[in-house]
């Protein structure tokens, strides 16, 4: 196992994470009276929040993760 995770292998697992994210955007515009569909997404959002929180304080690029769009505007 390795001990550390690549710049490739975390836009990769990142990249992951904002596909679901835009189809629990998505499931929850087609039912709004869903709860459920709208607190996935609310939660899609909050992880990528802290993601992109904790690479920008490493100063990894978040361009090079694919987090460089507004995740207010695109996902909530």
């Amino acid at each position: 196992m390795a001990d550390k995770v690549s710049i490739e292998g975390i836009a990769y697992i990142v990249g992951r994470i904002v596909e679901r994210a835009r189809e629990a955007v998505e499931e929850s515009k087609d039912n709004r009276e869903d709860v459920f569909k709208d607190g996935r997404a609310l939660a899609y959002y909050e992880v990528l929040d802290i993601l992109r929180t904790e690479l920008s304080v490493r100063e990894i690029s978040l361009e090079e993760i694919g987090l460089d769009f507004d995740l207010e505007k695109e996902l909530l």
